[in-house]
């Protein structure tokens, strides 16, 4: 599934690279400090962020799930149901890196 690269500028997201996945974009963006809801995620093509959450849970990565009301990008309002939201602290971010730029073993 593609990753919508104009609706990523438009909200102000990082501009998906050609080897990004949904995973790693997901991945990406909130280790730049940025939040990402379910109703961002399926305006720039992600249809699963619950499904990519219990990945990246899976995986043992460390990051805040938060369930929230934002605004949708469709309609431009906020509706009254809440939707996941994914970010990291900046405790995360640091922790994130320090794993990323290690050697695996």
């Amino acid at each position: 599934m593609m990753i919508h690269k104009d609706k990523c500028q438009e909200l102000g997201l990082p501009e998906p690279l050609s080897y990004h996945n949904q995973l790693t974009y997901v991945l990406m963006v909130i280790s730049q400090g940025l939040k990402l809801s379910t109703r961002n995620a399926r305006y720039i093509g992600i249809h699963n962020l619950h499904s990519l959450v219990s990945i990246l849970r899976r995986k043992g990565y460390q990051f805040t799930l938060e369930h929230g009301r934002v605004h949708c990008p469709f309609t431009g309002i906020v509706p009254p149901y809440p939707v996941d939201i994914v970010s990291m602290s900046y405790e995360q971010i640091q922790l994130y890196k320090s794993k990323k730029s290690r050697p695996e073993s």
